[in-house]
């Protein structure tokens, strides 16, 4: 294993391998400074070194507005910062857009279920409906509560987890 796949989780598939490269800080420098550091210190310059250069974040936790369902045809998928809102047949859902394996936010470009979403940090896969389907990601993406208000409002409740089957009606 090189040592550009430990930095970046052991699978190689990092998209900024040259910059993650010319970043990285060596072994010997690290344990130099640890030899003169006091453990805050230590954890001040860990805390400090650059990862791959992806944004990671959290799931939601509250409410989030996410556009109006007249924007959102049937068989596409918006994303926006750590939440996904999708149409399919049945209705809206959403689930989060940070992946579940390193907390990395998923790539917003694709805009079909079809398509699925992808996470660039280590080339995790989710299919549109938030199962995991490649990479190293295990678990699926977490659906929440979506709720339309009368004039098409949609709104994500992210203090509300709910079933990935569960979807909200468009009437």
């Amino acid at each position: 294993m090189s040592n550009h796949d430990h930095e970046c989780g052991g699978h190689g598939l990092c998209p900024q391998q040259s910059a993650c490269l010319a970043r990285r800080v060596s072994r010997r420098a690290l344990l130099s400074l640890a030899g003169t550091s006091t453990t805050g210190l230590m954890v001040v310059a860990a805390a400090a070194l650059p990862g791959c250069g992806n944004p990671t974040g959290s799931p939601p936790t509250g409410l989030v507005d996410a556009g109006n369902v007249s924007s959102l045809m049937v068989g596409t998928m918006l994303t926006m910062s750590n939440v996904v809102v999708a149409r399919d047949a049945g209705g809206v859902y959403a689930m989060s857009a940070v992946c579940t394996h390193a907390g990395c936010y998923l790539d917003d470009t694709p805009s079909t279920i079809a398509a699925g979403l992808y996470c660039p940090c280590h080339g995790s896969t989710f299919d549109g409906d938030g199962k995991a389907t490649g990479g190293p990601a295990r678990s699926a993406l977490q659906h929440y509560a979506v709720t339309i208000s009368s004039s098409g409002k949609l709104t994500v409740d992210g203090g509300q987890p709910v079933s990935s089957s569960t979807r909200t009606p468009v009437i």
